[in-house]
């Protein structure tokens, strides 16, 4: 595929039919998507007989350099279709571990980890997390981007549904914990309970609480609140540790380590300096691709902030594999690969506590005021596109009209900040006096994303210049940056002891000041915002529940069938797999999109810097295993 300026990686997604709202999730174990020494080509598609299909998003398959002068590789197109009738459970067999012919590896990521520990806050679904959030410990399932099936790591062998509130898992015989600890039905009942309770945010990919229930000493049951058609689908985000380890353990320990069952166990995090891993000799892999042995006994991740750094790290043989190193650094590097990582790069409005964004006329005018295209044509050679939504494209929900972008009027915008009352009675357009009005603020993060704080930085200059805002841009170091994000209504939950909870408090958040610890509106907060599952539940549980931390959207407008958004929530994800949860899903997105609750601006596209004896292929989102890479003769 040929890149030029203004190419859409979306559009180009359209034709590639991996049909994901009927997908496989009855049933797991299903037939590994390829061996453990190399990745597979995408399978022909199957005929299928299905109504309404969603297309799911894919990469590009044959890339060329997007600097159009050299070529790079990208990451696999998949193409297979898949049905909703799910594969027979089989067992999982013991592939042939691959070989290395390197022992070694560092790794480069933008930021050093706010925390090791898989059930901290500071442990959240991006590169700097990878080591705590997919290395250290190995979830239920995995999506595998080579086929987009639900496909089983070390720990599973089979799933099944046993009523709509109940799924039954079948665990893999002699697993254990990296401290030789025992992976049972007991263990894996108590981490269930734990990454289900909402109050510490394990549930948000649920939307509901889940418990576990050991059946035998290898059968476990997790149980929903409510109904969970798409439970294995979201099991990638349920994650495992040691619970005697756990329990016994200081704070610190907890913040500075994950005793998992993942394919690397941590040596030691020498804060500002690196974080050293090992392979876990005792690793059970499958023939899932993510699941195989780790063949490179040691790995270090270390940091860089600046993208050429990172790059000039590549180059001089420092590091072998990199992440975001930018566009215009692909040429300095021996070997760069590409791909979209499913993260939605938005700003998230606080329309609870801000008195000016809780307006819709204001969101919707500094919607408005974004010149969107130019930043893209300026800022990233017109290779990123601009988006109006919180998902990617080929996410169940998401379709042209509540993904469009919202355009650049600065006239409309002007005078939607006038009809609102933004603008103060002295206010002179000539004399561009904005000081008098409430301030409006971008919360972000230095290196989060490629360019990203400049592209910030342009927003609040027009948004100045253009409309007379009073806006600035804030950079918060990463903790304090995790502090705003995790202010949302969800605080205000009360858990009892036996595990109940209050949430009427939560309901009520707009009548109380902002949370501890941020303590004060967060105006627009950044993130990137990923959504593997490629179902809206996510984002509507994350980012739009009055149920969730990170959510800034509590104010019961109305939903879908007469009822409240919120009970429109739970009613969505609860549907069953078929058209009609797909048109419960649209019809909350483009509520999402025409609410301005959020300001999106693109789908990242990273670029990977590699060493040239490293293979590895990036995935769809930006889940990063290392027991994936090995180094070539």
């Amino acid at each position: 595929m040929t890149f030029t300026k203004g190419f859409s990686w979306r559009r180009s997604f359209l034709s590639l039919a991996v049909l994901i709202s009927v997908l496989a999730v009855a049933c797991g174990a299903s037939e590994p998507a390829a061996p453990a020494q190399e990745p597979a080509a995408a399978p022909e598609q199957p005929a299928a007989a299905m109504e309404e299909p969603t297309a799911a998003p894919a990469v590009p398959t044959d890339a060329r350099a997007l600097t159009e002068t050299r070529q790079f590789e990208s990451t696999p197109t998949p193409s297979a279709s898949m049905s909703d009738a799910a594969p027979a459970p089989a067992a999982t067999p013991t592939p042939i571990a691959a070989v290395s012919a390197k022992d070694t590896i560092i790794l480069v990521t933008q930021e050093e980890p706010t925390s090791l520990g898989t059930f901290s806050d500071g442990c959240s679904g991006n590169v700097p997390s990878m080591i705590c959030e997919e290395i250290a410990t190995d979830p239920f399932t995995w999506i595998d981007s080579t086929n987009f099936e639900v496909v089983p790591l070390s720990g599973v062998e089979s799933w099944s549904q046993i009523d709509p509130q109940r799924w039954r898992f079948n665990l893999r015989d002699g697993v254990e914990f990296h401290n030789g600890e025992p992976w049972n039905a007991d263990a894996v009942a108590w981490n269930l309970d734990l990454n289900g309770r909402p109050d510490i945010g394990g549930g948000y990919s649920f939307h509901q609480k889940i418990e576990g229930e050991a059946v035998d000493e290898l059968t476990v049951d997790v149980v929903c609140e409510g109904p969970c058609p798409i439970f294995p689908r979201t099991a990638i985000f349920t994650v495992f540790q040691a619970p005697q380890w756990y329990e016994s353990a200081s704070e610190d320990d907890r913040e500075r380590n994950t005793i998992g069952i993942g394919p690397y166990r941590i040596v030691e995090w020498r804060p500002g300096v690196e974080v050293e891993i090992e392979a876990y000799d005792n690793y059970k892999p499958n023939s899932a691709f993510d699941a195989q042995a780790p063949s490179i006994k040691s790995a270090f991740q270390v940091w860089r902030p600046e993208p050429l750094v990172r790059a000039a790290m590549i180059q001089a043989g420092e590091a072998h594999w990199a992440v975001d190193i930018g566009f215009e650094n692909i040429d300095s590097v021996p070997l760069a690969k590409s791909g979209t990582n499913n993260e939605v790069f938005t700003l998230v409005a606080d329309n609870i506590w801000h008195p000016e964004l809780r307006k819709k006329e204001v969101r919707q005018a500094l919607a408005l005021g974004v010149d969107c295209q130019t930043l893209m044509e300026v800022l990233y050679d017109g290779l990123q596109e601009c988006i109006g939504n919180i998902s990617q494209w080929g996410t169940v929900g998401i379709t042209e009209s509540n993904y469009a972008d919202y355009g650049f009027d600065p006239e409309m915008a002007r005078e939607l900040l006038a009809t609102s009352g933004y603008y103060k009675p002295d206010y002179d357009p000539e004399r561009n006096n904005y000081d008098v009005n409430e301030e409006i603020r971008i919360h972000t993060r230095a290196a989060r994303v490629y360019r990203g704080l400049e592209m910030f930085e342009s927003v609040v200059s027009t948004w100045r210049e253009e409309l007379g805002v009073n806006a600035h841009v804030v950079v918060l170091e990463p903790n304090r940056a995790r502090e705003a994000r995790r202010s949302g209504c969800g605080k205000f939950i009360q858990v009892a002891d036996d595990g109940t909870q209050d949430r009427s408090g939560a309901l009520a958040c707009s009548e109380q000041d902002p949370p501890a610890p941020f303590g004060s509106s967060t105006h627009y907060y950044e993130t990137a915002t990923s959504n593997e599952a490629l179902d809206m539940q996510r984002q509507l549980v994350l980012r739009n529940s009055c149920f969730n931390v990170n959510s800034r959207v509590c104010n019961l407008v109305p939903g879908l069938d007469g009822m409240t958004f919120e009970e429109s929530i739970t009613d969505a994800i609860e549907t069953a797999l078929g058209p009609d949860r797909t048109r419960k899903m649209e019809a909350m997105a483009q509520i999402i999109h025409d609410e301005y609750w959020f300001l999106p601006f693109f789908v990242s596209v990273q670029v990977y810097g590699m060493s040239e004896d490293l293979e590895w292929e990036p995935r769809y989102d930006p889940r990063t295993r290392v027991n994936s890479m090995r180094f070539t003769q």
